[in-house]
């Protein structure tokens, strides 16, 4: 048998459309061309297996709720190239991180509709280089009413407020400061979770919690709940005094009406540190803390970051949750 490669063409794509060596072969004819045949089909079945093996993209956990985030990561060689990953029309950005693989943080919306999706990681050009499934279940939030005094309830938002916080909200940074071991800010119990339905004095606000109340008496100390940067530390009519940290490739947090600010714009912060005091100040009806967690620029639950007790009927009815 005598095999001679003919030309080398390395941009031939294979069938799942990757790049792949691909030999042509001269096969001398004899009763030995069938072996010759195999043995060309083993070399391509080994380039194929190589690259294709390369692909190690998940998606952590495989099923999640609304207002939930999915970790995904992605190893191998051939994942140098990975910049994004989209579900549905959501893009997020992938970040290298130092032991080579590429970490991204998926958001899922409380307003997202239930379902079975593909998570596509897309190369800088759009080209789709792998995906996984993940499953959205659904999930029921309950309706929670707040009662505001009218002077209270008719705070509006100014446009420079909101164009400050939407800035804040839509930028990503890619330095990571922070770890997977988040902090509570305050000791308190949740008084108001995340995605309830809110009304105000019994009437539908058509709004869904975007955070969480804790309580907590007046003057408390408040934590940052990891490491990051200071991006916004004021006043703000509805909110309250607030300050916002960048926690860098994705994650942000925010903590509303304190009744004094201790850190300012700018400010490097450690996990645990102390950035304000609770207070009730914007639209609040008594204090605790209003806090939120932004993943690429929505706000998702903190309960999956960190583990925080339900206050019981009695202290609810003690210390009646704001609205922010």
């Amino acid at each position: 048998m005598v095999v001679t490669p003919m030309a080398l063409d390395p941009k031939r794509p294979n069938f799942n459309g990757l790049t792949v060596p691909c030999y042509r072969y001269r096969m001398a004819k004899g009763p030995r061309n069938r072996a010759a045949k195999i043995l060309a089909a083993v070399i391509f079945v080994a380039a194929t297996a190589s690259t294709v093996g390369a692909q190690q993209c998940s998606v952590k956990p495989a099923a999640i709720s609304l207002g939930e985030t999915v970790r995904l990561q992605c190893e191998g060689a051939a994942n140098n190239n990975i910049a994004t990953a989209r579900l549905k029309d959501r893009t997020i950005k992938m970040f290298k991180q130092p032991d080579g693989s590429w970490h991204g943080l998926m958001p899922v919306a409380v307003a997202d509709i239930p379902g079975v999706y593909s998570v596509e990681f897309l190369a800088a050009d759009g080209e789709t280089i792998d995906a996984a499934k993940l499953t959205i279940r659904p999930t029921v939030f309950p309706t929670q009413n707040v009662n505001l005094a009218p002077q209270i309830e008719e705070l509006k938002s100014s446009p420079e407020e909101i164009q400050t916080l939407a800035t804040f909200r839509n930028t990503v940074s890619d330095k990571k400061f922070w770890d997977d071991s988040l902090v509570a800010p305050v000791s308190g119990c949740v008084l108001s979770p995340f995605g309830v339905k809110r009304l105000h004095n019994g009437k539908p606000t058509g709004e869904s919690h975007a955070g969480i109340d804790q309580r907590s008496a007046a003057g408390k100390p408040i934590h940052a709940a990891a490491a990051g940067e200071v991006k916004i530390a004021q006043p703000f009519t509805v909110l309250g005094g607030t300050v916002a940290i960048d926690h860098g490739q994705g994650l942000e947090t925010m903590y509303l009406h304190m009744s004094k600010i201790a850190v300012q714009p700018g400010a490097r912060v450690n996990k645990g540190d102390v950035i304000g005091y609770v207070g009730a100040t914007g639209r609040a009806n008594g204090p605790h803390l209003h806090w939120l967690i932004n993943v690429n620029g929505v706000p998702v639950n903190p309960r999956q970051w960190v583990t925080l007790p339900t206050c019981g009927a009695a202290a609810a009815k003690r210390a009646p949750a704001a609205k922010r």
